[in-house]
């Protein structure tokens, strides 16, 4: 819902109602439905990615003992970085092998990448989130998930 507010363009035809600063609300619903309308666009336009989340069990001297898996389906949009990221360089992020991905906020009500998940991709390659750049909010809603990944193998995804 915005705001307009009343403008005329002749000041010889203004007419006002109870105030003279007349106004309406719009029927624009892009704050209410902002996340909806990002989650349709990953859903048409997005790739599928298997999540694979690796938890080490270690000793009491830090020896790792146990490598255990957790895995999960989510459709993603990752991009190549273009001239306009490259204010990431100072980061140390833009460099090759590395991707610009948006992702939803939450997959199935209760799964969401982390920094440190390996993305499997539909060519079987395989990407490291390596830092979650952006979480932007609107009315106090995430919108999506904007990250970094890497390619473990250096290759590249058409």
């Amino acid at each position: 819902m915005g705001l307009v507010i009343t403008k005329y363009e002749n000041s010889n035809d203004v007419t006002f109602d109870v105030s003279k600063f007349d106004y309406y609300y719009d029927d624009d619903t892009f704050p209410e439905t902002s996340l909806e309308d990002f989650e349709e666009i990953i859903d048409e336009t997005g790739g599928t990615f298997d999540v694979i989340r690796q938890t080490t069990t270690t000793d009491g001297m830090g020896n790792v003992t146990n490598v255990s898996e957790v895995s999960f389906e989510i459709i993603a949009l990752i991009f190549d970085i273009t001239k306009k990221n490259r204010q990431i360089n100072d980061m140390g992020l833009a460099i090759p092998g590395n991707r610009l991905m948006y992702l939803k906020t939450t997959y199935n009500t209760t799964d969401v990448v982390q920094e440190g998940d390996i993305l499997v991709d539909r060519n079987s390659y395989h990407w490291r989130v390596i830092k979650i750049l952006k979480e932007p909010y609107l009315t106090a809603t995430q919108i999506y998930k904007k990250a970094i990944v890497s390619s473990i193998g250096l290759e590249g995804s058409p």
